[in-house]
């Protein structure tokens, strides 16, 4: 009996009691003992009709509950007790067990690591193709970052303990392995383990091929498929002719599309949309609606992809009437224009001055319409420079919806702005609440900083009037808009109150306010006071920057004040602020006009040795210097000057 037992206890203790089954062979009676001796039948598994052995699904089940529970203080580790529960089991896990389990770990670190435990903790268990198939396409699967280095390692396994794969494990590698190194190996296993290709291993390498952007040696599989009289599936013919027309290779495209048609695999919306989108960008914008109209009689039914494409074609050829007509054939096939296909009718009939048509495709595609397409239409529009057509189009949503876009309204209002049509944007931004717009702050600095820079100071004054009774109340931008927008109109008084308003308001003065006021007082004379309130910035604790530094270097120059320049500068160097090009622009023209000419050369070298790359100014300084001209390259009206922008 001990003997028996001995073969029996594989494991040295076991935390759970084991039930064997057998029989009784003999007993023998010594004395008041009786000795039994007991052989044991061997448990057998369900096998299906072809011999193998089904898997436990309670065993599958139970292994998964216990490496995905999370450990506690009784069990610290889930494969302890995994190790525990298999030892109760009177069959022990087969490969095809071990595989399921793998398969219902989420977790593919946690089915590595089941993977590494299955042949050091199962005994006589040693991983077959099964299993290797199962954890590489786990891997393959997983968004790991080191993902292809722990399958080349698996691979390194499966070679040293002689372990030979199947053609799974082959084409799994070839759909995980990226560039033409990894597919080399991948064809040295199918070589060493003497594989056959199989049809779906040509597809699997010709589709890897093709990622890899290796179309050569993809068009080399392709003979090989044919060679064979395999054939592809759609997805793979529509790769292989995407990667030809990518290509410009039109003549092997067109010979595998008739490939394609000749083993009855049909070709799709998808084929066609490559083949036309091949031909548009060659500019053969009839063989792409030729390709079109086959299409059609194939009763393929084209979609947004396929209409965009074809009209970009039209469009590229500058076909406006042929691209209208596509056009409405896609609203009447209930196919919905998007963003792109309206960029594309809008190029096309600017380029072709028609942009009167604009009304036209609006009632065409009337049931698309909505307050979306209407701000995109009017932000190209806008941004095309055609701020007239963009209005109209704007006037048009603005009279057929309730609600307005507030998009749409700052595009448009952007756009006349910058087309400056001030007095446009001015009553645009009086009738927002029409609409149910909220003015808001930002609508207000727009138009402010388009009156600035037209120098409109009776409407800046007005609608400044406007927005203190009315609202909203400005921030910081409005503040510092007004201020370089008054500085810049040469009205230094205004600028002066402004700067004042903003320091009662709730918010606080910033360098780029600080800026604004100092270049309008140094540029319009009141050098001093420009002074004052650089110190007065510092005292509160803001640091000047280059602006504020090369505006007031500029100021001193200016007024041929050289050492007080030279001193700022220093000044600047001491804090930590660096010097641009336009610091040293100005400081060269400072030292040239003085008559300093050997200085400014030496200056120009400490320009060099700051790694500053010297602009047209710059040169035209230097220029005066080796010339000895006196002749000036800016204007002389010391208000027209380097003047800093409010915005950053």
């Amino acid at each position: 009996m001990h003997h028996h037992l001995r073969r029996l206890t594989p494991f040295l203790r076991r935390g759970y009691a084991t039930k064997y089954t057998g029989k009784v062979v003999t007993t023998t009676d010594k004395g008041r003992r009786s000795v039994i001796e007991v052989s044991v039948t061997p448990p057998t598994l369900i096998s299906d009709v072809r011999g193998y052995p089904l898997p436990r699904r309670e065993l599958i089940s139970k292994a998964t509950k216990i490496l995905q529970s999370k450990s506690s203080a009784s069990s610290p580790d889930p494969f302890l007790d995994l190790s525990e529960f298999f030892q109760t089991l009177n069959v022990l896990p087969t490969s095809s067990e071990v595989s399921e389990i793998l398969k219902s770990l989420k977790s593919p670190t946690l089915a590595l690591e089941f993977f590494h435990f299955c042949p050091s903790h199962i005994p006589n268990f040693r991983h077959d193709a099964f299993t290797y198939n199962r954890i590489l396409l786990i891997l393959s699967n997983s968004s790991l970052p080191e993902k292809t280095d722990k399958m080349k390692e698996i691979i390194n396994s499966m070679e040293k303990l002689g372990t030979i794969g199947n053609i799974s494990t082959v084409n799994i590698l070839i759909g995980a392995f990226d560039g033409v190194d990894g597919l080399e190996k991948c064809l040295e296993l199918l070589k060493k383990w003497g594989l056959q290709m199989t049809c779906y291993t040509y597809k699997c390498l010709l589709q890897a091929y093709l990622r890899a952007n290796e179309l050569n040696r993809a068009l080399q599989v392709y003979r090989e498929i044919r060679r064979k009289g395999y054939k592809l599936d759609s997805f793979g013919y529509n790769m292989l002719l995407h990667a030809l027309a990518k290509d410009e290779k039109v003549d092997q495209a067109y010979k595998v599309f008739e490939d394609m048609k000749r083993k009855l695999c049909e070709p799709d919306e998808y084929t066609y949309t490559i083949l036309i989108r091949m031909n548009g960008k060659l500019g053969k914008s009839k063989e792409a609606l030729a390709l079109f109209e086959e299409m059609l009689l194939k009763g393929c039914n084209p979609n947004s992809m396929t209409y965009n494409t074809l009209i970009e074609a039209l469009v590229r050829s500058r076909m406006a009437d042929k691209s209208m007509i596509l056009f409405s054939k896609m609203v009447e096939n209930n196919c919905r224009p998007n963003e792109f296909t309206y960029s594309l009718i809008l190029n096309v009939l600017a380029a072709e001055g028609q942009l009167g048509r604009m009304d036209e495709v609006v009632k065409v595609s009337n049931k698309y319409m909505n307050k979306s397409i209407y701000t995109y239409l009017v932000r190209m529009l806008s941004k095309l420079g055609h701020a007239s057509e963009a209005h109209r189009l704007f006037c048009n949503m603005w009279s057929f919806h309730d609600k307005g876009d507030r998009d749409a309204y700052l595009s448009m209002l952007e756009s006349l702005c910058n087309a400056g049509k001030i007095v446009e944007a001015i009553d645009m931004l009086s009738r927002t609440h029409e609409k149910g717009i909220i003015t808001d702050t930002f609508m207000y600095n727009t138009v402010f900083s388009a009156l600035g820079k037209s120098k409109q100071i009776s409407h800046l004054f007005d609608l400044h009037e406007k927005m203190k009774q009315d609202g909203p109340t400005p921030d910081i931008f409005t503040y510092n808009i007004l201020i370089s927008s008054f500085g810049r109109a040469g009205r230094v008084e205004e600028a002066v109150r402004i700067f004042e308003e903003l320091e009662n308001s709730d918010c606080s003065a910033d360098v780029v306010s600080y800026n604004s006021l100092i270049n309008c007082l140094g540029k319009n004379g009141d050098l001093d006071e420009a002074h004052m309130r650089f110190k007065e910035m510092q005292e509160k604790g803001l640091n000047p920057d280059v602006v504020t530094y090369s505006t007031l270097i500029e100021c001193f120059g200016k007024t041929n004040k050289v050492e007080m320049a030279f001193s700022l500068f220093n000044e600047m160097l001491a804090e930590g602020c660096c010097p641009n090009i336009v610091t040293y622009n100005i400081l060269l023209d400072c030292l040239e006009k003085s008559g300093r000419s050997a200085e400014a050369v030496d200056f120009y070298s400490k320009l060099k040795e700051q790694g500053l790359t010297p602009d047209s100014i710059t040169y035209a300084i230097l220029e005066r210097i080796q010339s000895g001209s006196q002749r000036r390259i800016r204007r002389q009206n010391p208000i027209t000057g380097w003047v800093v922008s409010p915005l950053r």
